[in-house]
C-alpha cells in the first residue's frame, strides 16, 4: 500500500500510539502533519504569527503529556483544535488583563509581496477587520469552517458546544460579514 493510500486519521491514531509509548520521532511526525493548520487558525484569531507559533508549540506539549491517556474516539485533528481553542481563550483572558499598547500584542504587518492589485488588498483588509469584529464564538466557528474545513460536528466538539449552537454562530457570522462587506460578498461555504 502506498503512503498516499493510508487513511490520515488511521495514521494519526498509529502515531499517537507510538507517542504514548515514548517515541519522540512519532511526535515530530504529528507536528509536521498538523503544525501549519494550527498556526494558520491561531494567527487568524490573534493577528500575531509569533504568538500563534508559541500557542501551537504549547498544543503539542499538551498533546505529548496527554498521549498516554488519549483515546481515539475522535479525530486527532479535532482534539488538537480543541486544545488550541482553549489556549486561545486563555490568551484572550491574559491579554484582557494586560495594559493596552503592549508591543507583543500589536498585529503584525501583512505580507504584501504577493499582492499586485491594491483593490484586492483593500478587500482582504476589510474582510480581516470584519472577521476580527465578530463576537468570539462566531469568529472561531466561521474560521474553523472556512479555513480548517471542519464539519459542524467537529467544530462543536472543538468549541465544547452543540451542533445547533455552531450552526447559529456560523449563520450569524455570515450575516454580519455580508453586512460589513456589502451585497457582493459571497462566502465560499
Amino acid at each position: 500500500m502506498a503512503e498516499s493510500d493510508v487513511d490520515p486519521d488511521e495514521e494519526d491514531r498509529r502515531l499517537m500510539g507510538r507517542v504514548a509509548a515514548g517515541d519522540d520521532h512519532a511526535l515530530r511526525l504529528l507536528v509536521e502533519r498538523h503544525h501549519g493548520r494550527l498556526v494558520g487558525y491561531l494567527t487568524s484569531q490573534l493577528g500575531s504569527l509569533a504568538t500563534a507559533e508559541e500557542l501551537a508549540l504549547e498544543v503539542f506539549v499538551r498533546l505529548h503529556r496527554a498521549a498516554p491517556r488519549w483515546r481515539p474516539e475522535a479525530k486527532l485533528s479535532t482534539y488538537l483544535f480543541h486544545i488550541a481553542h482553549n489556549l486561545l481563550l486563555n490568551e484572550r483572558r491574559r491579554r484582557a488583563r494586560k495594559p493596552a499598547g503592549a508591543l507583543e500584542d500589536a498585529p503584525e504587518p501583512a505580507d504584501l509581496s504577493h499582492r499586485s492589485d491594491r483593490e484586492v488588498a483593500d478587500i482582504q483588509e476589510a474582510f480581516r477587520l470584519a472577521v476580527a469584529g465578530l463576537p468570539e464564538e462566531q469568529r472561531s466557528a466561521i474560521l474553523l469552517l472556512v479555513q480548517q474545513d471542519l464539519s459542524y460536528e467537529a467544530i462543536a466538539e472543538v468549541m465544547g458546544a452543540g451542533v445547533p449552537a455552531v450552526k447559529t454562530w456560523i449563520h450569524r457570522a455570515r450575516l454580519r460579514l455580508r453586512e460589513a462587506m456589502g451585497p457582493d460578498f459571497r462566502p465560499e461555504t
